[in-house]
């Protein structure tokens, strides 16, 4: 679903921007057209994002066409319009009033005095805002401001200066002028975020929702990957929603520049989320951006040019039902202006530190917390690198870098070392690398030729060297190299741009007359089975994409074994047949190669089809395997997500990790827990836990039944005619698919249950017959014998429901129970036979006078009488 909703999205961004800028593709700055998502069933209401204070800056992508995209949608599929803000000029009143809510994601650059007084303004006419901020010290764009300062309206440290540590050119720039110290979060909204910074934390301390208007329906956990709380200041206006729980110092996030917890957690940490009340509008806040974000980033670093990483927090606990919920309260019209006018609980105030109030605070350590790179300025865009949000310029290529020689390195002769470069522009020239040998400790020992054939006189780095790239975009050089004939064992081999460290490798010399004979091929089998330490030569398929799991590393396979590879190659494809030699070890529990010294493509052969086997152990270690069983256990973590396969009582763990490009909102659209599936992958290990990696959804199919019901035995074999039943049968059926269930007795139908009432049958033997389906077209039958009988001590029973069934007047009911109790209080069986027949004599001289006809058949002799006749 979520792949057709971004196609959707980027049809209509790829239209809007054509017909705007027809050298566009899709904006990319301040100029340039907004996106916007339609919903297919309007609900007449309108939410807009700010992207004009730094919502992209370092590695946020806080944009609802990148890594805000999940949540973006998920309120589109509410019914709202969903609109991007950016342009040059500040924010106003005009541009907020045309929707219903402002979500602010994460600000890194500062709100003018008029931004802010505008907000108010939108707030206190209708308006709704949601503040979504961070962990102190978020500082992603390196201008002394994080969200937490941004939110509230003044720097930790800084509150009479907000200029405080700036250059001229920042304090001058377009976006300091207007920027003033304020505390305005906390006079105008009771509220105001902490510059406290928590680790990773489950909040599990959820308001009910009787007491949250409805907002937290539901929520039992929210994540925290780094974040703050909040403070509640004036309870009238703000008021928690969801908090952390108790914590102790252990919880902090680990680069926190003080205490990071500041009052144990709980309720005294103050609210994670919370809500507030101003005028005829609301606010709401969140202290951590992590529980909001995707992993599909749209934007490069405006600072490094580097792609970004992001997480499926979005999709973590209950995250994406709060977000939305919050959405929905600030979308609703309500009359009251604070709390105390609602039908809600008032908080207590949040207790402060001295150091909390704005103008005690300092700065624990100085700011920045990282120098920025010298050409860039996070107030000029004109600065910012190639494919950021900012720059007009399209996205340099991610470079790679290789180095091929033999191994052992081999003293007292030359040998040769090849540099390659990937990724770069065709003929594009890079300048300044270098390649050098060394030792433990630093030591250089290799001369490097010069270019003009000569020797260096000393060992050291080479000479710079240039790489031209050629119209693939791959450039490469060969070096020529000489070791100081002294040194043997392990050394590094380094490749360097200037001063900058590229590429490090560990490399074993040896002597030219002491050089290892290659080892032969043998079998995975075999690898898997030697010392660790061993290096060997193996042959095989590459059964998965490399890269699915570090690196460019792979699994491979032959006819026995299978085993992963790590390695650094990025010329292999899935379905290659491949020649490699490496060193076999163990890494968390995992037989790998490592150390490869090369990969050779002998040819292509098709995938191993995958084993059906009952479970993971190492005997199908590395190999594609199939298991069958009951999803259980689904479960979201920030780069992957994994759920539980049961086969009986067995459960075996299965992980998708999200650079398969499977996501776990993709799996669940298709399967749910208890679903009866056949799942593929890889059989690996981690540490002691055998799991199945699984690189396509496709690899995951639900099962039809392969058993059909089974029909066990009847509880009974005989039922007293007097007696009301409802015998559940005995069907089970192991696959979890049974469909329906049909029961007749002598051809008449009682249903889905054994339904019987008093006098429906007549004394006699019946035929029972129950028929199951399954959902896979399975029909079973099994037919029984039954008795219905009347028992000695339910004759009375059976008078009683003659004269209920009309059989008989209240005279006659009278008359024949006394009739039966004689019977059943007789003293010996001769005496109660005597009774009995005097009895029977009874009825059928009544019959068609005082007694219906039809009532006789049901007086057939006590199951006891028969026993004893």
């Amino acid at each position: 679903m979520k792949q057709i909703q971004r196609l959707n999205f980027i049809l209509f961004c790829l239209v809007l921007g054509l017909l705007s800028h027809p050298d566009l593709l899709c904006a990319e700055t301040l100029d340039d057209p907004a996106p916007i998502l339609l919903p297919s069933e309007p609900n007449g209401k309108s939410v807009l994002f700010d992207n004009m204070h730094g919502q992209t800056a370092g590695q946020a992508d806080w944009v609802i066409d990148g890594a805000f995209s999940d949540f973006a949608v998920g309120i589109m599929e509410r019914g709202y319009r969903v609109e991007e803000l950016r342009k040059t000029e500040p924010l106003n009143l005009q541009d907020l009033m045309k929707h219903d809510v402002f979500i602010i994601p994460e600000a890194n650059i500062p709100f003018k005095k008029e931004e802010q007084d505008d907000m108010i303004a939108y707030v206190e006419n209708g308006g709704s805002i949601f503040f979504i901020s961070d962990h102190y010290n978020a500082d992603r764009n390196k201008n002394r401001w994080d969200s937490s300062e941004v939110m509230n309206g003044f720097r930790r440290g800084a509150f009479k200066d907000p200029t405080k540590g700036m250059s001229q050119a920042e304090k001058q720039s377009e976006a300091m002028q207007g920027v003033e110290s304020s505390d305005w979060l906390n006079e105008y909204f009771g509220i105001r975020f902490r510059y406290n910074a928590l680790g990773t934390v489950v909040a599990n301390q959820i308001v009910d929702a009787s007491d949250t208007f409805g907002i937290t329906e539901g929520i039992s956990a929210v994540t925290m990957h780094a974040g703050s709380t909040l403070a509640i200041t004036d309870p009238t206006r703000a008021k928690g929603i969801v908090y952390v729980p108790k914590l102790d110092s252990n919880a902090k996030w680990g680069p926190s520049v003080d205490e990071g917890v500041y009052h144990g957690g709980g309720i005294a940490e103050g609210p994670y989320a919370a809500i507030s009340k101003l005028g005829l509008g609301k606010a709401a806040f969140i202290g951590d951006s992590s529980p909001v974000e995707d992993a599909i980033p749209k934007y490069r670093n405006e600072e490094t040019g580097k792609q970004k990483k992001t997480y499926d927090g979005f999709i973590e606990a209950d995250n994406r039902q709060l977000l939305l919920n919050m959405v929905d309260w600030l979308a609703q019209q309500e009359s009251y202006e604070t709390f105390d006018q609602a039908d809600v609980s008032l908080d207590a105030p949040s207790p402060l530190l001295t150091k909390e109030y704005p103008e005690n605070t300092t700065e624990p350590q100085a700011e920045p917390w990282s120098q920025p790179s010298p050409t860039y300025l996070w107030f000029d865009s004109s600065t910012f690198a190639s494919g950021s949000f900012g720059s007009s310029e399209q996205p340099l290529l991610e470079s790679t870098y290789s180095l091929t020689y033999e191994t052992p390195l081999t003293q007292g002769e030359p040998f040769s070392v090849q540099v390659k470069m990937e990724g770069l522009k065709p003929g594009q020239m890079m300048t300044g690398y270098t390649l050098g040998i060394y030792i433990a400790g630093g030591q250089q020992i290799a001369k490097v030729q010069n270019e003009d054939g000569s020797w260096p006189s000393h060992y050291g780095y080479s000479s710079p060297f240039t790489l031209i790239a050629n119209e693939n975009g791959v450039a490469t050089k060969q070096l020529f190299l000489k070791l100081d004939e002294k040194i043997e064992g392990d050394v590094n081999i380094r490749l360097r741009q200037g001063k900058a460290n590229l590429l490090t490798e560990s490399v074993t010399i040896g002597t030219s007359g002491s050089i290892e004979e290659p080892p032969q091929i043998m079998s995975l089998q075999q690898a898997r089975n030697v010392k660790d330490g061993t290096v060997v030569k193996v042959a095989g398929t590459v059964t998965t994409k490399p890269g699915l799991f570090g690196g460019q590393g792979f699994f491979m396979q032959d006819d026995e074994a299978g085993i992963y590879v790590f390695q650094r190659e990025g010329d292999i494809q899935r379905g290659d047949y491949v020649q490699v030699q490496g060193t076999v070890q163990t890494f968390q529990g995992k037989k790998e190669l490592t150390e490869v010294q090369h990969v050779k493509i002998l040819g292509q052969r098709e995938l191993p089809a995958f084993q059906q086997v009952d479970q993971i152990d190492e005997r199908n270690q590395g190999k594609r395997i199939t298991l069958e069983g009951s999803i259980q256990q689904l479960k979201a973590y920030p780069n992957a997500f994994e759920f539980e396969i049961q086969n009986d009582n067995r459960r075996t763990k299965v992980r998708v990790d999200q650079r398969t490009g499977v996501t776990m909102e993709d799996f669940i659209s298709l399967y749910e827990e208890g679903d009866i599936v056949s799942v593929s992958g890889i059989a690996s290990i981690h540490y002691e836990t055998y799991q199945l990696l699984v690189t396509d959804l496709g690899h995951v199919q639900k099962l039809t039944s392969s058993t059909p019901p089974v029909i066990g035995d009847l509880p009974f074999t005989t039922f007293d005619i007097t007696n009301t039943y409802d015998i559940p049968v005995p069907v089970t059926d192991l696959d979890g698919d049974l469909d329906e269930v049909h029961v007749k007795l002598n051809g008449v139908s009682l249903g889905e249950t054994i339904a019987i009432s008093p006098l429906a049958y007549k004394p006699g033997r019946y035929e029972l017959t129950i028929r199951a389906t399954d959902q896979a077209g399975h029909r079973v039958e099994k037919t029984y014998e039954v008795e219905a009988v009347i028992h000695l001590g339910r004759l009375d029973e059976l008078v009683k429901y003659g004269k209920t069934q009309s059989y008989l007047d209240d005279k006659m009911e009278q008359h024949l129970l006394k009739k039966v109790i004689d019977v059943q209080r007789a003293k010996n069986d001769e005496a109660r036979l005597n009774k009995w027949n005097a009895l029977r004599h009874q009825i059928r001289v009544q019959s068609g006078k005082k007694i219906e006809p039809s009532f006789l058949p049901f007086w057939d002799v006590p199951v006891e009488m028969k026993k004893a006749m």
